[in-house]
């Protein structure tokens, strides 16, 4: 570090390290040597320059929000119940249908992070959610709500209790939850509605090494690890699922631990689209967007462990056709933007 600018007690040239990512045997190695192993490899290299994202490739620490990325909010992070309560097991939901039909019109699929990347990627919970709804309109649902009041009501005033200061005052977010106890913490209210507008919607998880993006059903709710793009059309699929917005991506994301976390505003918020694409160009991106998730489709008939699994394969060598279909999907996309 130094921290003058004086160009005559500067280096002519800066050496910026850097972790080396260990081959798959070296990786297999760690694994059996226990969770507790934390060694890694370091190398360097010589630069010109070091920036304030502490690389010494293209500065985008300047890049500015863009209007038409935010006027009309389209990236959310999904749904936080704030009680295990409000997500259910099969046999919950089925209890609580047959009570009462209507409890149909407040219960959804709930899809998590890890289910998503896992096996065939279908939710195996449910999410009892009142939405917007006022104590005495949630009361409309007796069963469920009944339901609600003797299992989330009772956590939610022990924890109003415990969360007062020294003054004995309730901290805000404690009494704020507490005033609607039948509703999630954070429900998404705006998320769900134009979700109802689409057929599907996009996600892709808020954390992760490589973001893979996945089209859900509009009948499901997404999950707090799941970060949502209200995009129902193959190619919005395909530019968000490109190498370039995955560049885009781990350069201007924040991270958790040595994993990369989307973060809209400073990713989706100042990610710039393709300004010009001429017809055939969006056609190209829509069909090289389908292709991949058809060699998704075939691959998962064939292989355990999911989404999750399959992408790994990409760390390997040898011809791989998920490989060559991502290959095809950024040449298209490459030629979208005219680079």
């Amino acid at each position: 570090w130094a921290k003058t600018q004086e160009p005559a007690l500067l280096p002519k040239k800066r050496k910026l390290w850097f972790k080396v990512e260990p081959t798959a045997s070296q990786k297999m190695l760690r694994k059996r040597s226990g969770p507790a192993a934390k060694d890694y490899e370091l190398d360097c290299r010589i630069c010109d320059a070091i920036n304030s994202a502490l690389s010494d490739q293209v500065d985008v620490s300047g890049a500015v929000q863009l209007q038409c990325n935010v006027v009309t909010q389209v990236v959310y992070q999904g749904i936080t119940p704030g009680n295990d309560a409000f997500v259910l097991d099969g046999a919950a939901r089925d209890r609580l249908c047959k009570a009462d039909l209507r409890n149909h019109e407040i219960i959804f699929p709930y899809l998590t992070g890890d289910e998503l990347l896992s096996e065939r990627g279908s939710p195996t919970r449910w999410i009892l959610n009142f939405g917007e709804r006022t104590l005495i309109e949630a009361k409309a649902y007796p069963k469920a709500f009944d339901f609600v009041r003797d299992s989330v009501l009772p956590a939610r005033q022990r924890a109003a209790e415990r969360g007062k200061d020294a003054s004995g005052t309730t901290r805000p977010h404690h009494k704020q939850f507490l005033e609607r106890w039948w509703q999630l913490s954070w429900n998404r209210a705006e998320m769900c509605a134009q979700i109802e507008n689409h057929p599907r919607y996009l996600v892709c998880s808020r954390v992760t090494k490589r973001p893979i993006f996945v089209f859900v059903d509009a009948t499901i709710r997404p999950g707090d690890a799941l970060q949502v793009f209200i995009f129902p059309d193959d190619y919005s699929f395909g530019i968000l699922q490109s190498s370039l917005h995955w560049l885009w991506f781990t350069t201007k994301c924040s991270k958790l631990k040595s994993d990369f976390r989307y973060t809209p505003e400073s990713v989706f918020d100042t990610f710039p689209w393709p300004q010009e694409p001429s017809v055939k160009h969006v056609t190209a991106v829509a069909e090289a967007g389908r292709e991949i998730r058809r060699v998704r489709a075939n691959a998962l008939d064939k292989i355990k462990g999911g989404l999750r699994n399959l992408y790994r394969t990409l760390e390997l060598p040898g011809a791989n056709p998920l490989k060559d279909a991502h290959a095809a999907l950024d040449a298209a996309v490459l030629a979208a933007y005219s680079f």
